[in-house]
């Protein structure tokens, strides 16, 4: 794991990656777009994607976790972050905050392969994540994908193959269980950081809290740019846009969380979805509008 980062390396990974919305929805692309591709070679390019949009979804993970209170006071004692180190300018964007500790410290956590992950969730929270995971419906066939998924990136990355190794029906398969993975990923650290025993109708009481605070907190976020826009030098933005974006939020959790062919939903999986797909959002917004939210 590395120990340092320059200020401008960490601003420019933040940039990058500044929402797991745009990633979420390249999986779900790409799942469409698969059943399109009849060229070998894009095909071979279906566990690239996958796992840059790994790469960033599990970076926003350990953000998250490191915004937990009951994992924030116990950071000394993870050795993860043994020896890290911080330099004058990265301590400077903290007190200025224009980065905060658990963006720092996510971008140094490793995500490249399934090890890395499996080591830094399971250190964070105190748990064995891959046995979790083996627990989910068909949880070890999942993980075998995900191991294949991170072995092909690898042979077409550094190497040449020597024959073909992926097809178009194999290319689903991996991506549906990319997408499961990332699914099953959420409810287990999720599960780690709020539920303390608690029965399942508590459980989806605290997830309709959850996506209604951060619900609230969008829609206050966007008063306080529609009242500075009026103030001051802004570039426009009347954000007429948030009513068909609320659509799309509705039906994809929906969607993702459908049971009987979308006869039902199961209420957990939709109120964590809504609540991750607002998050996601607010952090964007917040990024673009950086400047504008210090006035």
């Amino acid at each position: 794991m590395k120990k340092q980062l320059q200020l401008s390396e960490t601003i420019e990974s933040l940039e990058r990656g500044k929402t797991n919305f745009r990633a979420q929805i390249e999986l779900y692309d790409l799942q469409e777009l698969c059943y399109k591709m009849d060229n070998p070679q894009l095909i071979e390019y279906v566990p690239v994607k996958i796992v840059a949009c790994f790469e960033q979804l599990f970076r926003d993970e350990y953000q998250e976790i490191l915004e937990n209170p009951k994992v924030k006071k116990n950071l000394k004692n993870i050795d993860l972050f043994k020896d890290t180190k911080f330099n004058f300018d990265i301590i400077g964007a903290f007190e200025e905050n224009t980065i905060s500790l658990s963006d720092y410290l996510s971008l140094l956590i490793p995500c490249s392969k399934l090890g890395d992950i499996d080591n830094a969730i399971s250190k964070l929270l105190g748990i064995n994540f891959l046995t979790e995971l083996e627990k989910k419906d068909d949880g070890k066939v999942i993980l075998e994908s995900i191991s294949e998924i991170f072995r092909l990136r690898h042979i077409y990355c550094h190497e040449v193959p020597m024959k073909k190794t992926i097809d178009v029906d194999s290319a689903r398969k991996l991506i549906s269980h990319a997408i499961e993975f990332i699914d099953n990923s959420d409810d287990i650290i999720r599960n780690a950081l709020y539920s303390d025993q608690i029965s399942g109708i508590e459980e989806i009481e605290i997830a309709q809290k959850e996506y209604e605070k951060a619900n609230k907190e969008l829609e206050e976020l966007i008063d306080v740019l529609k009242v500075k826009q009026d103030k001051g030098p802004f570039h426009y933005n009347d954000f007429s846009y948030i009513n068909k974006w609320k659509e799309y939020r509705e039906e994809r959790a929906l969607c993702d969380s459908s049971i009987n062919n979308k006869e039902g939903y199961l209420p957990l999986h939709y109120y964590r979805n809504m609540e991750r797909t607002t998050k996601s959002l607010i952090k964007e917004l917040k990024e673009d509008y950086k400047y504008e939210l210090k006035r």
